[in-house]
């Protein structure tokens, strides 16, 4: 078997989506030049446009560099799990779609996964769980009151999904969420002006 014909074989055994990460990041330096072609030419015999692959441009870093990422939901097609990241972004989390390089180049959801630092788990959890309120159906960026139980300036503006059924859901289904002021003092919360 010549040279040529051996490395073609070992492109051929490789996945779907390794030959499309190949041909996205086009890594000089860990392929030579010909391999892209080839990867090109297994893809389109494999039904995937090369230059649908190709305009996807390199892929994005799924680590960050050394701290652990953890998978916080599962959806159906990228799209959805960038709606996802932006709402976790949107709270001051970074948070990254692994996955989705498939469901791009075949035009349907075949699943992607929505990743944040394992230290934010808790706190993208609960952001997805309920739909965060919009700007004005929140408490404004104003100075937090003092609490009106101990006087404290040491307060937090802090968030719950709201359980009653008769509230209307948000979009996607999610609970709404009802914000309040939380006294690190003495533990007090209250909503707005109301004690």
């Amino acid at each position: 078997m010549s040279q040529p014909d051996e490395l073609e074989t070992n492109l051929e055994a490789l996945t779907t989506e390794e030959l499309i990460s190949i041909l996205r990041n086009r890594n000089e330096d860990e392929w030579r030049p010909e391999v892209f072609e080839l990867a090109a030419s297994i893809l389109a015999a494999r039904g995937i446009s090369p230059a649908e692959v190709s305009a996807l441009g390199p892929e994005g870093e799924d680590v960050v560099e050394h701290e652990p990422l953890v998978t916080v939901a599962r959806y159906f097609s990228p799209a959805e799990a960038h709606a996802g990241r932006l709402a976790i972004e949107a709270a001051g989390l970074q948070a990254w779609v692994a996955d989705e390089s498939l469901g791009t180049v075949y035009g349907v959801g075949v699943g992607a996964r929505l990743q944040v630092r394992a230290e934010d788990e808790a706190t993208a959890r609960a952001l997805l769980d309920g739909e965060v309120a919009a700007g004005a159906a929140r408490p404004t960026d104003l100075p937090e009151p003092p609490c009106p139980r101990c006087g404290s300036s040491d307060i937090a503006l802090s968030s719950e999904p709201i359980e009653d059924p008769e509230v209307p859901r948000g979009r996607g289904g999610r609970r709404r969420r009802e914000w309040y002021y939380d006294c690190k003092a003495c533990g007090h919360h209250w909503r707005d002006d109301s004690e």
